[in-house]
């Protein structure tokens, strides 16, 4: 344990500072939609708008599909021994909730997929 500590130390004093480089933000992730046809030729501002646009539809369309989720389970916990219609509503509705929000997350795996398989 002592051997790390020395050679973390000795790593933190031997740093020069001037040269360290200063890059800039670096992607998280790899473009999720390989084959999109490339925008720049349109401006800078428009790319970045209609990327924005993009990713704001995607997560509303998320959070609606989860608020629609959550609202079907809540029909089936609701749902008593008396009234078994109810519980299969609840059911159909959770589970095509379910359905969609799987394919909102998954959108750019299967967006991927088919311009893989027609481009």
């Amino acid at each position: 344990m002592s051997v790390i500590l020395s050679a973390l130390a000795e790593l933190s004093t031997n740093v020069d500072p001037s040269t360290i480089v200063q890059a800039g933000p670096v992607p998280m992730i790899a473009n999720p939609f390989p084959g999109v046809p490339d925008f720049t030729s349109l401006g800078g501002k428009f790319t970045e708008w209609w990327q924005r646009l993009f990713a704001v539809g995607w997560g509303i369309g998320i959070i609606i599909a989860g608020a629609y989720l959550i609202i079907g389970l809540v029909a089936m916990a609701k749902a008593d021994a008396n009234n078994p219609h109810a519980h299969a509503e609840g059911k159909k509705k959770a589970a095509g909730a379910g359905i969609g929000l799987a394919c909102l997350a998954g959108f750019a795996i299967i967006i991927g997929a088919v311009l893989a398989v027609a481009g």
